[in-house]
């Protein structure tokens, strides 16, 4: 692995972590929101959370990340493909967490976005945003 790969790759890794954060924050704010104020049934709340943060982590990803000017159309469709596998994932450990094993609802969709963000990160980077 050259020099310059390790920097462009550790490069996009701090940048993915910059937007994963946005898009986690967003995702929390959401689903407390719903859960503590709207009493919207947590696993519902944390799906609604997710759809949220797509809106926020595909902008970043798209022209932050990993650098891209135009091409929506495509990168666009294979993001929403992508997602729909990391939100049917993040809905079933969600729901395994909070309801099966009883896990505060905060701590489960923390334990969820740490398990998420690495598998999303490869695929993005290998699929979603490839060239």
């Amino acid at each position: 692995m050259t020099s310059l790969f390790r920097g462009r790759l550790l490069a996009q890794i701090v940048k993915y972590g910059i937007s994963g954060s946005a898009a986690a924050a967003t995702l929390l704010a959401v689903l407390t929101m719903l859960v503590e104020l709207a009493y919207v049934p947590k696993t519902l709340a944390s799906a609604i959370g997710f759809a949220c943060a797509v809106v926020v982590n595909y902008t970043l990803q798209h022209g932050f990340v990993f650098e891209r000017t135009s091409g929506h159309a495509l990168y666009l469709r294979r993001y929403l493909a992508v997602t729909l596998f990391t939100m049917a994932l993040n809905a079933g450990l969600f729901w395994t967490l909070a309801n099966g094993l009883g896990v505060f609802y905060l701590a489960s969709q923390v334990m969820t976005i740490a398990i998420i963000v690495p598998v999303n990160f490869v695929i993005n980077r290998s699929f979603t945003f490839a060239a």
